[in-house]
């Protein structure tokens, strides 16, 4: 196998770390081949990293496992950021062309004029998503290289980042011995993992719930028009159940995954589980409804809270098909119902798209946990390569660009 048709993506998230190592075939297709997951207990606080050396050590216990099962040594990862402090502007360029055909030149003038924003000193813009562009007052033009043309514009999605939040997650990476080959907005990737193209045309909204922080995206017309991080997710909800009935924070964790629903009047009351008492070892037994019952009031507030976000980008209008619900806490039983009596539309859950069906990484990475890791990979592989190969070769870039990933 070539070195240079490998690829890997680290999602660092506040309560793990995920390294997914995929081969790219050259049909654009993509194979994984190794896959590491850490716990990350400490170094995240809503998607911020709040101890470099406790998330460094997370990444290469991460990163160690994926080169186990794959049998390769990983130099560069393209990453997922997430944080409360991203933001995100929708800006428009306009420029004169100077000749008779759009040049690549022009393109790149064009996109540089939209990113022309007002924004804090103490911000980087991180994501510039290009939308659609305008040729002589002509919309809906994706590629207008070549085009004759005398007025081009674009519209463009420009997210932003705190300057600190993303260094911070920077040194993590290089301090784990890695190099940082690519960035994404996690939002974003996870909606190449989970939305399907005709959501993305019509209007779609997705809603990617980790543990600290639940990523925000409204698609229209195939592009991104709203991103947004809210610093909520399933972590308040093992804390609400370790509070309440008292029980240690990794047992409350366990027990919401396997017995925890969204909805207490679908669950029997003669369902119970056995637990500890925090503190001590005594075991204890409790009611699965009770647990519903501590679940379902902050599950509501962070999907109230959650609309009200899509409420606010003044984009929720554009919103004409699913709400999509993925990361770890959609995996909560009967969630969606619960998000569609909040929501008032319909409401599924976001499955990522494995390719290679064969694998004995499918059935474990068709899950909602891993939607931004996947969605990294084929944000950068399937979506990047089409925006950058016009006429050339598509195999030959994707071998350029990931020649340096792997010892």
């Amino acid at each position: 196998m070539a070195k240079n048709n490998i690829v890997a993506a680290l999602d660092i998230g506040t309560k793990k770390v995920t390294t997914l190592i995929a081969q790219i075939n050259e049909d654009n297709s993509f194979s994984f081949i190794g896959k590491g997951v850490s716990e990350n207990n400490k170094g995240l606080i809503a998607g911020d990293v709040v101890d470099v050396q406790a998330t460094a050590a997370a990444i290469q216990e991460s990163v160690s496992e994926a080169e186990k099962i794959s049998s390769k040594r990983v130099k560069s990862v393209f990453v997922g950021i997430s944080g409360e402090g991203i933001r995100s502007i929708n800006s428009h360029g306009v420029i004169q062309v100077r000749g008779q055909e759009i040049a690549k030149t022009d393109i790149i003038r064009v996109i540089d004029q939209a990113k022309i924003i007002t924004m804090p000193d103490d911000s980087d813009i991180i994501n510039v998503e290009i939308g659609e562009y305008t040729v002589d007052g002509r919309g809906g033009i994706r590629n207008p290289l070549g085009m004759a043309c005398r007025k081009l514009e674009v519209d463009v999605l420009i997210v932003t980042m705190p300057k600190t939040m993303c260094r911070n997650l920077y040194k993590a990476v290089e301090d784990s011995g890695l190099i940082v080959a690519g960035r994404v907005i996690s939002a974003i990737a996870s909606s190449w993992a989970v939305l399907e193209d005709d959501e993305r045309n019509l209007g779609v909204a997705m809603v990617d719930i980790g543990d600290g922080v639940a990523d925000i995206s409204i698609y229209h017309n195939g592009d991104p028009v709203y991103v947004a991080v809210m610093p909520m997710g399933g972590r308040f909800i093992t804390d609400d159940i370790s509070k309440v009935m008292k029980i240690p924070p990794a047992e409350a964790e366990k027990i919401k995954c396997k017995f925890g629903s969204a909805r207490p009047e679908y669950v029997s009351e003669t369902e119970v589980f056995d637990t500890v008492v925090i503190g001590t070892n005594a075991q204890t037994t409790k009611k699965a409804k009770q647990l519903a019952k501590v679940i379902t009031p902050r599950i509501e507030e962070i999907l109230i809270e959650v609309k009200k976000k899509l409420s606010e980008s003044q984009k929720d209008a554009l919103i004409q098909s699913d709400i999509v619900l993925t990361g770890g806490t959609a995996e909560l039983k009967d969630i969606q119902y619960v998000a569609e009596d909040i929501f008032e539309q319909q409401v599924r859950i976001g499955i990522p798209k494995i390719d290679d069906t064969d694998s004995g990484f499918h059935d474990v990475l068709s899950s909602p946990a891993f939607s931004t890791a996947v969605g990294i990979i084929r944000h950068f592989t399937v979506r990047k390569q089409l925006e950058i190969v016009k006429k050339e070769g598509l195999w030959a870039k994707i071998a350029d660009i990931f020649k340096n990933f792997f010892e």
